[in-house]
């Protein structure tokens, strides 16, 4: 779903963005099967295994699934990250999964998310200069610890609950008041992921570097790089087509590292 002008506007006003269906149904069954094969189980297969999550608990993108991997890098996404961050010469900057289940404790204070995002102070007033994003997969009734969130200015008792139907969308700053809130019921999940966005020219904001040595797998990554279109794979800091990068030899280097990897965007654009 393509996010306007004027929703954008309405983000940096109220400091989020609640936009409901953001997914297709098909995009987000898809993203939710990959949620459940590599992070962790839906309430009933959690509660028959003694509340145990039995998954490989792959928490960070990329995941070796192409429909987690879709939801992360959404062309829509990308493009209300642009105009948001005021550039096209941005970066993934985070990328994970969390699941609440109830009958648990859960952390429901309100906090603001600079802390682990940015090495630099609190921004007054907000520069915008910072995106974060989290998806819920699944309904969110007011029974299912629906986040709160507190629009700019507003007191932390007049949040706005996000309830919302499986494949919504939350938009906010780093700088804007939220918490969880409590299960009313005493059965159900509530599985969510987060994504983030960084502007290139601010290298102090705390974008992960999405290589192996922050814990990405070796197949989801191949899944990923060949999977993605040019645009995509400039959020983990690859050039776009037509940049000096893209010689005959980095594009079949990229092939033999990653078969499947279509050269055919870069060498239509090379500059040798």
């Amino acid at each position: 779903m393509y996010i306007t002008d004027e929703q954008i506007l309405q983000y940096k006003e109220d400091g989020f963005l609640i936009i409901e269906n953001f997914l297709t149904e098909n995009e987000r069954r898809s993203a939710l099967d990959g949620f459940y094969k590599h992070f962790a189980p839906p309430y009933h297969r959690y509660i028959e295994a003694n509340r145990k999550n039995e998954t490989a608990k792959e928490v960070l993108f990329p995941w070796d699934h192409s429909g987690l991997n879709h939801v992360t890098t959404h062309p829509d996404l990308i493009d209300a990250a642009e105009r948001v961050l005021e550039t096209r010469e941005i970066r993934l900057g985070e990328g994970h999964l969390g699941i609440k289940y109830a009958g648990e404790e859960h952390w429901t204070d309100f906090h603001i998310d600079y802390g682990n995002n940015t090495l630099g102070p609190i921004i007054q007033p907000d520069d915008f200069k910072h995106l974060a994003c989290f998806y819920c997969f699944e309904d969110v009734t007011l029974e299912l610890a629906p986040i709160r969130m507190v629009r700019n200015g507003s007191p932390d008792n007049e949040f706005v609950p996000m309830v919302v139907p499986g494949g919504s969308v939350c938009l906010y700053s780093i700088f804007t008041r939220h918490a969880a809130s409590p299960f009313l019921s005493d059965k159900g999940h509530r599985p969510t992921m987060w994504v983030g966005f960084n502007r290139k020219d601010r290298p102090w904001d705390g974008a992960r570097t999405f290589t192996y040595k922050s814990g990405a797998r070796g197949e989801a990554m191949k899944r990923f790089i060949v999977e993605a279109t040019p645009r995509q794979r400039e959020l983990l800091g690859f050039p776009p087509p037509g940049d000096s990068l893209w010689t005959k030899q980095f594009t079949d280097g990229m092939v033999i590292r990653y078969p499947g990897f279509d050269p055919t965007p870069y060498n239509k654009k090379r500059i040798d």
